[in-house]
């Protein structure tokens, strides 16, 4: 094979480095920084929020406990939420009690989401992040990292002019892929025993809808095949004129009056680290989404004047690589309502897996749990953290922690934890649990 030697040119140098702006990236790269960590947030895209800007999906799932009644995610995300609200982009929780447009006309898991605006969400976390500190490096790839022993020591990153190197005491991989962590050769794990991922979706947004009529027919219809459509789904996917494997009506009102609508899928299993792959699915999903519209317009009660105004930029991908870390959250913590010693968020979401002829949806009715530090910790390299969907956790518990609220929490945490392990020289998982809950309670995160 060729030898090829990267050209640097230019370095950069601080304590924490967040590879990823997703939600979870902004959360651990505001909370290092608030720790006084010097940060560097790189990525690829040009605005914050991942999925929740990109991907345009929406609303933040639920935030309550498993008796939808208390508010249970709290710390970064609280503030994260009076922002959006002042800024007029987001609906409070506890204005969305379930069963209505808000909730998309669910309440089992759906009681206290967040209906939100992508676009206040872009300027409400990069102003978060300026406030605090970060440096945002937008456009900017990660394309490798050099390792010495069981410690990262430089990533590099590549932008459309230069190749970036950044030195840094502590990593954080909120890629969503554990991109950093494969490149640094950290254990990592991908879908289930047969490598099996969840579905990939793309978001879109209408407007036009006649929400008074759609109204009108929620209330008096209550079983779920009526309420959402599937029997009209059905017999349009076996005509051919409904074009995926969606099983209901999955739209939810967002806080200007648009429909954010969660129904186009690829079926069949995609290499999401395949980019010619993830391109020909981008391309079919908008081609899809055309039909999809037309169905809605022809078949559903209140959508017949709908709108299409946007598709996500980015596909949804559910379910990548993960972590192995030095410990793995699993399903039986979940159902054991499991308190870890070293939790740092207490959820209560419900398992929530995408295949392709439905969803495998548990509600979680039990007891909360709680989500562990030492899964947010690479088990082989020692200043390696990450937040959000490259937890370490088995493909159940997973499924049910991906989702936006416990993304935060998990950054807000990992941030924290880089910030300490920096200042004081020592490994991610010799800073001493009790200061890292200390700090979370200090910032209003709520942990039983």
């Amino acid at each position: 094979m060729e030898q090829t030697t990267l050209q640097i040119e230019r370095v950069e140098c601080c304590d924490v480095f967040v590879c990823g702006g997703g939600l979870s990236g902004f959360a651990a790269a505001v909370a290092a920084a608030r720790s006084g960590a010097r940060v560097i947030l790189a990525e690829s895209g040009n605005c914050l929020g991942g999925t929740a800007t990109e991907g345009l999906v929406a609303p933040f799932m639920t935030c309550y406990d498993a008796k939808g009644e208390t508010q249970i995610i709290h710390g970064l995300f609280d503030e994260l939420l009076a922002r959006l609200t002042e800024d007029g982009g987001a609906v409070s929780p506890a204005a969305c009690p379930g069963g209505d447009s808000r909730s998309g006309y669910r309440k089992a898991g759906h009681i206290g989401v967040t209906p939100f605006l992508a676009e206040s969400l872009k300027r409400v976390t990069e102003a978060m992040c300026l406030e605090a500190g970060v440096t945002i490096l937008y456009h900017t790839m990660l394309i490798g990292c050099t390792r010495e022993g069981d410690r990262i020591r430089r990533a590099y990153l590549a932008s459309e002019t230069e190749r970036i190197a950044v030195d840094a005491d502590m990593f954080i991989d909120t890629t969503g892929y554990a991109t950093l962590a494969a490149y640094a050769g950290a254990e990592t794990t991908r879908g289930d025993e047969h490598g099996m991922l969840q579905t990939a979706t793309t978001f879109f947004l209408i407007d036009g809808v006649d929400k008074g009529a759609l109204d009108a027919y929620m209330d008096t219809h209550t079983d779920m095949r009526s309420r959402f459509f599937m029997d009209e789904i059905e017999a349009a996917q076996k005509d051919g004129s409904f074009p995926c494997g969606t099983p209901k009506l999955r739209i939810f009102e967002l806080p200007d009056g648009t429909f954010a609508v969660n129904m186009a899928q690829i079926d069949e299993q995609l290499c999401e680290l395949d980019t010619e792959a993830v391109s020909l699915a981008e391309i079919a999903q908008r081609a899809q989404i055309k039909r999809i519209v037309a169905f809605l317009r022809e078949k559903i009660v209140g959508l017949s004047k709908i709108r299409l105004v946007a598709t996500a930029s980015a596909i949804g991908i559910r379910e990548s690589r993960r972590i192995v870390g030095n410990t793995v959250f699993t399903l039986d913590d979940i159902l054991a309502a499991r308190m870890f010693d070293d939790r740092i968020a207490i959820c209560a979401n419900s398992v929530d897996i995408h295949q392709k002829n439905g969803v495998s949806y548990s509600a979680h009715n039990r007891e909360n749990y709680s989500i562990p530090l030492s899964c947010l910790i690479a088990k082989d390299v020692k200043n390696l953290l990450t937040a959000g969907k490259s937890l370490s956790a088995d493909k159940y518990a997973f499924a049910a922690v991906r989702v936006m609220p416990p993304c935060i929490a998990m950054g807000e945490a990992v941030g924290i934890t880089a910030a300490f392990a920096s200042s004081r020289g020592v490994s991610a998982e010799d800073v001493p649990y009790a200061d890292v809950r200390a700090e979370l309670r200090k910032r209003g995160a709520y942990l039983g």
